[in-house]
């Protein structure tokens, strides 16, 4: 038996939980020790009841950004290393610091992360790490500096300084030097749970890319009536904004709008709409709707594609951004800002969810989907864990 530490360190919603959530299941039905650390336990207390593996809640030492509720134009992964507190070495220290005592206490044998930089540099030199996420979260670093999220952007930090922050806390704490500012996410493994259409690095990829854990449906028969599905964060500033236009609409829609509460939901009651209080079975509202509308998170992504709807992603930083792209590259989805839909959020709304071409297209890639598979990313990732447990 291993004790084993998986988590996620950035993320607010319930994707990286989902991701996650099978691989810590079937760990513990190999009778390993496992523990999970997750930074927003209280989105995530409907899962943690039905299946109550032991937890923590994430370190989280980085004060909070009011740019957050907007897209960040961020060049690469560096800058985001910078938002999780690789920029000052007071926070850097602290952070690491936190994740060492932790360490000290639980004696994990292997960490298995997503979209985790400080915990992978806490561990760097002293416990194996398997990074499992979707392309965004898993940014090449076989190279000195990470690559550009587009051919026309670049880093906007100084990759130097942070490599400096880090090996100053490293000689604090004892730690090995740090070669490079990808060296910490170089790590024992690194599996990239997606379909290769929606890696934003997918051209410059050396990681394996072993489909999505959980999310992905069969190919659903289109209702025969409009209607959508919504999943939004109410936090955010483009959701009022839909939240107006989806109430001037006719379109029978459901809803869960993660944090809403119920005199929010009063506001923009209408006959043909209905708000959920908790997340629901996505395969089950898939089958009944059209259209779904998102922030562009990866697992509505591909579960939207993989089940043929039509989608409208309203992206709320470089990753759904980056997303959202994806889908209009393959033309399954558009894109809307709170400023579109201020200015033309009917139109958009009944242009998208009438589109006969880009209902063709969901169909058509929902069919691709379900020919490249079957996945088995379980298998993969369970073996690598054997393997780097083994070898420890």
């Amino acid at each position: 038996m291993a004790r084993v530490l998986i988590g996620y360190e950035r993320g607010d919603n319930l994707g990286h939980y989902r991701r996650l959530a099978p691989v810590a299941e079937a760990l513990a039905a190999r009778s390993h020790q496992v523990t999970f650390f997750l930074r927003n336990p209280y989105d995530c207390r409907a899962q943690i009841t039905k299946n109550p593996i032991p937890f923590i809640p994430t370190p989280d030492l980085v004060a909070p950004n009011p740019a957050e509720r907007e897209p960040k134009r961020m060049g690469a992964y560096s800058d985001i290393m910078v938002y999780c507190g690789f920029g000052r070495l007071e926070t850097l220290f602290t952070a690491t610091l936190a994740w060492r005592t932790l360490f000290d206490h639980l004696r994990p044998d292997l960490i298995i992360c997503d979209h985790s930089p400080v915990t992978c540099f806490a561990a760097y030199g002293r416990i194996p790490v398997l990074q499992v996420g979707d392309g965004f979260t898993i940014p090449p670093a076989q190279d000195d500096v990470f690559p550009p999220f587009q051919t026309k952007k670049k880093a906007t930090v100084n990759t130097d300084q942070l490599v400096s922050v880090m090996n100053e806390v490293q000689a604090r704490l004892g730690g090995i030097k740090v070669p490079s500012v990808t060296a910490p996410l170089r790590t024992a493994g690194r599996l990239v749970c997606t379909l290769k259409g929606m890696d934003p690095y997918k051209d410059l990829r050396a990681d394996p890319v072993i489909g999505p854990t959980e999310g992905l449906q069969n190919p659903m028969k289109m209702p025969k009536s409009p209607s959508l599905f919504v999943y939004l964060g109410i936090e955010h500033r483009v959701t009022p904004k839909f939240l107006e236009v989806l109430k001037a609409s006719k379109l029978p829609a459901e809803a869960y709008i993660r944090g809403m509460t119920e005199e929010t939901a009063k506001k923009y009651a209408r006959p043909g709409l209905t708000f959920y209080k908790s997340p629901q079975p996505i395969d089950q509202v898939l089958s009944r709707t059209t259209m779904t509308v998102h922030h562009g998170g990866s697992g509505m992504c591909l579960a939207s594609c993989s089940a043929g709807r039509l989608q409208l992603a309203l992206p709320i930083h470089e990753e759904t951004l980056l997303n959202t792209k994806a889908l209009g590259r393959i033309g399954v989805g558009r894109m809307a800002t709170a400023k579109d839909l201020e200015n033309q959020g009917a139109a958009l709304l009944e242009e998208t969810i009438n589109d006969p071409k880009m209902a063709e297209r969901a169909d058509i890639i929902a069919q691709e989907i379900k020919s490249v598979g079957p996945f088995r990313p379980m298998d993969h990732i369970l073996e690598t864990c054997e393997k780097m447990l083994n070898g420890r």
